[in-house]
């Protein structure tokens, strides 16, 4: 049985496949992109980024592609197959290739030779807060956002994956451009860090190439740490986008939750 590890840029319908899920994890975070591990996490996309999907990822295989499918479940459906009928590569043997090649055109004359360019690095979401903020009701996924990013350090990623299960990377997108943003008033900043500095802003366990499971007070056993990390093949290149909670103007905090329905009941009760 074939595994499948991708990632998904929703917005222009590239796609990476990678050996491993923690590979994948991390490029999904270090790029800002979608995490496929499942079938279903490809349910989010529209139904225009599903056909623009499958089209990428059928054009390899030799497949068709198609004006539009019947609802999202299809479209999910039609592209894992065909990521993982390329993972699976034509020999047996999982597929390394992180885009789909497009084939030159017969005939073509030979374009000058260009130097090759850096990939450009995502932005991440950055929007401006509204004129003034709502409160969210306590204990809502819209409330652990909020306390979330207003946190000195922000939060990744990965962070925001684990409070917010079910939530997979692309709800958790529209929940800081939509929710935070649109409905809310909050603005949203991206910054960039590494794992280790990731690692000494936080208390999480680690992040992509950097692995913890400890957070010793000592400066001496901190840099005995990293360098385990760097002799086990910790990149400091590696970079995560860490989201961050921006003010409407005059705010100095978060608006307070809101009591949940009930709350007042259960206290006088």
């Amino acid at each position: 049985m074939t595994t499948t590890f991708a990632t998904v840029d929703a917005a222009t319908a590239a796609f990476a496949l990678h050996s491993t899920a923690d590979d994948a994890t991390a490029a999904a975070d270090t790029q800002d992109h979608l995490l496929v591990l499942i079938e279903e996490d490809l349910t989010g996309l529209t139904m225009a980024q599903g056909t623009a999907l499958f089209a990428a990822t059928a054009a390899p295989l030799g497949i068709a592609a198609v004006k539009r499918f019947p609802d999202r479940a299809t479209a999910a459906r039609r592209i894992w197959a065909n990521l993982a009928a390329l993972s699976a590569g034509q020999d047996g043997t999982p597929a390394t290739a992180a885009t789909p090649e497009v084939p030159p055109a017969p005939e073509a004359a030979p374009a000058p030779a260009e130097a090759a360019r850096a990939p450009r690095r995502s932005r991440g979401i950055n929007l401006a807060p509204k004129a003034e903020a709502k409160p969210c009701r306590a204990g809502t996924k819209q409330a652990l956002l909020v306390d979330f990013l207003s946190r000195p350090g922000g939060a990744s990623m990965a962070e925001l994956r684990e409070a917010l299960t079910p939530w997979k990377v692309v709800t958790i997108k529209s929940g800081l451009s939509w929710d935070m943003n649109h409905q809310k008033g909050y603005g949203i900043r991206t910054t960039f860090e590494d794992g280790y500095h990731r690692w000494l802003a936080t208390d999480y366990a680690g992040q992509g190439t950097f692995h913890a499971d400890s957070h010793p007070e000592d400066a001496s056993d901190k840099a005995a740490l990293l360098a385990q990390n760097l002799a086990n093949g910790y990149d400091p290149e590696e970079l995560f986008h860490v989201y961050h909670l921006v003010l409407p103007a005059g705010m100095d905090a978060p608006q307070p939750h809101t009591p949940r329905a009930g709350a007042k009941a259960e206290v006088s009760a």
